[in-house]
Formats: structure tokens, sequence, C-alpha cells
């Protein structure tokens, strides 16, 4: 008679760090610092040991918390999965700037106004949002072996899925991200270089710089939780489970992804009304009007022209826009 592959679900609450639960066990509850600035705070997280060993992967999602199908997909992988199945551990953290959660605050941390994906690894002498990247680097990223970065589109973004890792010059990690990005199964993938483009501070900068693979998968956008969206993210992580042969069996089939070497973010050289002329995926040549800025009385600012040729990954869908405000970024 076979015997039963069984497992169970503990609570537990941890401090600074996340110590795993044992083989065949999925640990659920809230992680807390010391750090004064947190104190007030708690992070809910899952870690999920494996019925054998093998690597550890960081799974956050949240880090822009109105990006919501990246949260739908990490509670759906951590929620569904039999840890007997999986060889190593998940660490995961749905939503990394909890305290712009429930007041649905996009792109910053409404306590002091800065975006948690411009400051990775963190600082814990800085604001708070320094503090909580540091926190967060420490228990959850620099103990993993690989990092997966959940995003999309943002309350007033529209975008292709596109992936993104960063391109630290140390080849053996390099190499395992762009793999990552391989099998993850998106349409475009960003090698992310100090001259390509696109911000500095990310979660996959941080991780690469301390020997760590990491990507950053986008999908969904405008604030909307679409199931097709959280359905794609969540399959790219099943696929990179099965890659790094934490799941047996090979990652799904997938088309190659395009690959972009140069990102291009594109801001407004003034505040008024923007009116893009493009659309997400469209593709654009040199010199192309994409878009113009007007003013409240209906006259031209600036028009708005594409660097170089690619295609647009994303668009910010509002109209109002301020000086330097992010228009589109195009990725060639």
């Amino acid at each position: 008679m076979a015997t039963e592959i069984t497992w169970r679900v503990e609570e537990g609450d941890a401090l600074d760090q996340i110590e795993l639960p044992g083989p065949g066990v999925v640990q659920r509850g809230r992680l807390r610092f010391s750090h004064p600035m947190l104190a007030d705070w708690a992070w809910p997280y899952t870690a999920i040991r494996g019925g054998t060993e093998g690597p550890r992967l960081a799974l956050i999602s949240g880090v822009h918390p109105a990006e919501y199908p990246a949260i739908e997909a990490n509670i759906r992988v951590t929620r569904d999965l039999n840890p007997m199945l999986l060889s190593g551990s998940i660490v995961s953290v749905p939503v990394v700037d909890f305290p712009a959660f429930y007041p649905r605050t996009p792109f910053v941390c409404p306590i002091d106004n800065k975006n948690p994906n411009r400051f990775f690894p963190g600082n814990p002498n800085g604001t708070f949002t320094d503090v909580m990247d540091d926190a967060i680097f420490r228990a959850v990223i620099a103990p993993a072996d690989y990092l997966l970065d959940l995003h999309g589109g943002d309350m007033v973004e529209a975008l292709v899925p596109f992936a993104i890792y960063s391109v630290s010059g140390n080849e053996p990690v390099d190499k395992a991200s762009a793999g990552l990005g391989q099998v993850f199964g998106l349409p475009y993938l960003i090698a992310q270089t100090s001259h390509s483009g696109g911000p500095s501070g990310t979660s996959v900068q941080a991780a690469a710089a301390a020997g760590i693979p990491g990507l950053i998968a986008e999908a969904g956008g405008c604030g909307l939780l679409t199931q097709a969206d959280a359905d794609l993210l969540r399959t790219g992580v099943h696929n990179v489970l099965h890659q790094l042969n934490m799941l047996e069996g090979p990652p799904g089939i997938v088309p190659s992804p395009v690959e972009i070497t140069q990102f291009t973010w594109l801001t407004s050289p003034a505040e008024g009304m923007w009116y893009p002329a493009v659309v997400t995926n469209q593709e654009v040549q040199k010199g192309q009007v994409i878009g113009r800025i007007g003013d409240l009385w209906g006259a031209t600012l600036a028009e708005v022209v594409a660097p170089h040729p690619g295609h647009v990954l994303f668009i910010t869908t509002a109209a109002a826009m301020k000086e330097n405000g992010l228009l589109l970024a195009i990725g060639e």
C-alpha cells in the first residue's frame, strides 16, 4: 500500500529574519522588524519548505501595491503549492510596500513619498522607505539563491508584459538571471545596464550586486485585478520553479522573448495635459511624434518624439501630468 504524501500548515510570526520551517511545512505569519521606524507595521509572509533540499527562492510583489495581478499571482502560487512536491524553499512577501496597500497609494510609500523600487538595498539610517527596503532585503532577498519580483502597470499605467534583469558584470549571475527571463514566458526581456536606461535602486539590481540572480516580471495595469494577467505571472513563476529543478519536469514551452538592450523612459518637459499618440506594443521610429503636452487653455506646450526606434512598452494613462512626470517607455 502506497504511503500518502502529507504536509501541514503552521502559523508563526517572525522578527527581523525568517527561519524556514521543517520539511513539508507551509508557515504563514507576519514579519515584524525591531527597527523603531518599522515597529508599528507587520508584513504578511509565507515560508514553504519542500520535502527535499534545493534552492531558496525569494518571491516578492507589491513593491508597488496597486499592481494587483502580481500580488494575486504571488498569493496563489504559495496557497496552491504542495510542499512535498517542492525541492528547496520559497519565502514570499506578497505586499512589500504595505503602508501603501490599503490607502491605495500608487508608486510611492505614503509615509515619505519615496518609490521603494528606487532605494534597494536600502539604508537603516534613512527615511521610512530606505529602512523598509533594508529590512526586506536583509530578511527576504539576501538569504535567497534567486529572486522573483512580480510587478505590473500601476493605477495609471498600461503596459505590454515584459521582464527585466540587471546586467551586473558578474557573468554567472547575469547568465542565470537571463535564464529566468527566457523561461518565464513574457514577450519582452530587458537586459538593463547602466547605459541601457531605466531606473536605479531596483530590487534586481541590488540582488545582482549581492550575487543573487533575479528577475522583475510585469503584467497587468491600470489598477485592475485581471485573472488573465495573474495567470500569466503565476505560470511564469511555475516555469522558473521547473527551470531551477525545484519542481519536477521541464518548464513549459514558451516563445523566445524579444530581447531589449535599450530601454528609454521619457518624461514631460512641462506640466499640463498628456495626449499620447501611440498605444502599448506599438512600433515607433526615431523622430516620430508620439504625443504632446497641452496647457489648460488648449494650447500645445511641447511635442514628444521618439528618441530611437523600438516598441512602446508602457504608457501613463492619466492625462494630468507634472513636469518631469513619466510619460512612457520605449524598448529597442
